[in-house]
Parts: structure tokens; C-alpha cells; sequence
């Protein structure tokens, strides 16, 4: 039954070499034409910057010496960017189409949906390509310098504070939902449609507040136009030096100290449709370990905030299942779902 479904998912062009023998099959060249790579979110942001950086470099790498292959980077924004995993889970699994997949997409979605509309099994997870820096950022004119002066504000203020983001149980959302149960402060959740907007509106100083990728909000903090308060994850990032991270802010003021482990990192992986070849599986990865291992890359990737950081098929698979276990806490919280 299992090979009769799967014949039924392949296209009528692609279904002989599923019944050639192995040695043929295993010669059959990759890629036989252009890859889509496909990213949820609109050109220019975050994961698209890193989506176009990888295909280059993919393109490089599996050219074979007979000028580079085609990777287009093909951007299908949409619910959250659920509409861009569901068209790759639903595509033919030959390596020509594959995801530019992200915490959001592979984790978070899912789980703001109480059917959700894909599943890890869905998917080949075929290597993990970078962490993403998240930053907490104000308008200039926010009463507060640092992550201990927003919170002593907000304590003294409750529900009078609102804050930005990319919209309901997105990352970003997340984020905040996640500091405000650890420091017990009170914030007014202000939704949008994509971060882009929500940032806008900070910069223009319509809200005060908002987590966001420092792709996106480096930028404007270096030009003045935001302030930056803390960063995330675990460590400063090379974008921003002078910008300590949460954790930093509970060693220095004990009423912080709920912070110490505090680590809202985005990342982005490569993914393919349930039943990719593994000879496929194998070039990608292998493919993607060269690509990042470029110091041309991981310049590109500091610049935005970004750390090259390369897993394999197996390591992606048990690294998505702890952050499956991670945001399930946080939405939990949050109470967020998909609308």
C-alpha cells in the first residue's frame, strides 16, 4: 500500500525511474533542471535574505563544473507561511522543489492549529543552515534604555504598554508572550499582518515596542531610528556588539533573574517532501555543509545577525522536535491561535 501511494503522488514523467533498477537510478543526474526553493514570508525579509544567499551557493556547489545549476529562490508568502510548506509537502519528492523552512513554519504553525495542516512526517528535513539573532527593540522616545527599565515601567504600569508583531502566534509574539511570564509584566498584544508593518510602526513611533529579527531591525538601529535593549539568545551577535543579551540583564539586576536562560533564536533549515531520495538527500546536505563552510557566507550571515550552523538530516529531525517541545509551552501561554 505504501508504494502504490507513493506512485500515485509521483507525476507520469517522473514515475519510470521509480521502477528502473538501482544502478540506474542512482546515475540519474542532480539537478535534472531548476530547483524551486521556496520561502513563506515576502522578498526582503529575514528568511528570504538567507533563502537567496543558500540557492547562490547550492547553485555554485552542484553546478558540476558545467556552470552553476539553478536554484530560484520562489517566495509564496501567505497564512503565516503555511502556504509555502503545504505546496512543497505536496510536490513531487525528486529535489526540485524544496523549503526554506524556519522555526515558524515547521513548529510554530502547526501548532496554532488544532488540525494542523502539516506534520514533521510530512517532510524530509534535509539540513539545518543557520540561527537567526532576535532582538528587542524601542522607539527613541520609549521612557526605557534597558530590558531592567522596561520592566520596572511596565510593573508600575500595567496593561498600559502595547507592543508590536508579525501577527498572532508568530515568533515575534512569542517572544514577548515568553517575557512577559517570565518577569510577570503586563503588555497589550498589537497584531499586524507581517513584521514589516508592525516594525514600521515602531520606527514611526506608533507603538513603543517589539521583538525582531536583527535581518530586519539592524538597520534602523544603527541609523538611530530604534534602540536596541537586548538580544535574545545566547550570546552578543558580531551585527550588533554593544548590545548585551537578556541573560546579561539578569546577572546585572537580581529582580531579572528569571532571564538567565532566556533564548528565543530563529533559524532557518532545508527541507524536501516526504520521500526524497536519499542520494538526493546526501548531495543537498552535503551540498549545504560546503556552502556553509564559505567565509563569504558566514560574513553575509554575521551582517544580519545570523550564524552559520550546519546539521545533518538526522540532527535537524531531533533538533525540530525539541523546539517542538519549546513553543508548544509558549503558545500554551500565549493561548494564541491561527486566525
Amino acid at each position: 500500500m505504501q508504494r502504490r501511494r507513493f506512485l500515485q503522488r509521483t507525476t507520469p514523467a517522473l514515475a519510470w525511474p521509480l521502477m528502473a533498477p538501482a544502478a540506474a537510478l542512482a546515475q540519474t543526474p542532480y539537478p535534472a533542471r531548476p530547483v524551486r526553493l521556496l520561502v513563506g514570508f515576502a522578498a526582503g525579509g529575514g528568511t528570504d535574505v538567507f533563502a537567496r544567499a543558500l540557492a547562490q551557493g547550492l547553485g555554485q556547489a552542484l553546478g558540476g563544473g558545467a556552470g552553476d545549476a539553478a536554484f530560484v529562490v520562489e517566495n509564496k508568502p501567505g497564512a503565516g507561511g503555511v502556504l509555502a510548506s503545504q505546496a512543497v509537502r505536496q510536490a513531487a519528492p525528486d529535489g526540485h522543489t524544496l523549503l526554506a523552512g524556519s522555526v515558524s513554519t515547521q513548529v510554530i504553525a502547526p501548532l496554532l492549529h488544532a488540525k494542523p495542516p502539516y506534520t514533521p512526517a510530512d517532510f524530509t528535513p534535509v539540513a539545518h543552515v543557520a540561527s537567526v539573532g532576535i532582538v528587542l527593540v524601542a522607539h527613541p522616545s520609549a521612557p526605557f534604555d534597558t530590558v531592567a527599565e522596561l520592566v520596572r515601567h511596565a510593573r508600575t504600569r500595567p496593561g498600559l504598554l502595547s507592543y508590536a508583531s508579525g501577527g498572532n502566534g508568530v515568533t515575534n509574539h512569542l517572544a514577548m508572550e515568553l517575557l512577559k511570564a517570565r518577569t510577570g509584566i503586563h503588555l497589550v498584544h498589537i497584531p499586524y499582518r507581517g513584521s514589516a508593518l508592525a516594525l514600521n510602526d515602531v520606527i514611526a513611533g506608533q507603538l513603543p515596542l517589539m521583538f525582531d529579527s536583527v535581518a530586519s531591525a539592524g538597520p534602523h538601529i544603527r541609523s538611530g531610528k530604534l534602540k536596541a535593549l537586548g538580544i535574545a539568545g545566547p550570546a552578543r551577535l558580531a551585527a550588533l556588539p554593544g548590545v548585551p543579551t537578556l541573560a546579561e540583564s539578569s546577572q546585572a539586576d537580581p529582580a531579572l533573574r528569571s532571564l538567565h536562560d532566556f533564548d528565543v533564536t530563529g533559524w532557518i533549515a532545508l527541507y524536501g517532501p516526504a520521500g526524497l531520495p536519499a542520494a538526493v538527500t546526501t548531495r543537498l546536505q552535503d551540498a549545504t555543509r560546503q556552502v556553509l563552510a564559505s567565509a563569504d557566507v558566514a560574513r553575509r550571515f554575521a551582517a544580519q545577525g545570523a550564524e552559520p550552523r550546519f546539521m545533518d538530516s538526522a540532527a535537524l529531525a531531533a533538533f525540530e522536535a525539541q523546539e517542538s517541545r519549546k513553543w508548544t509551552q509558549a503558545v500554551r501561554h500565549s493561548g494564541a491561535q491561527a486566525g
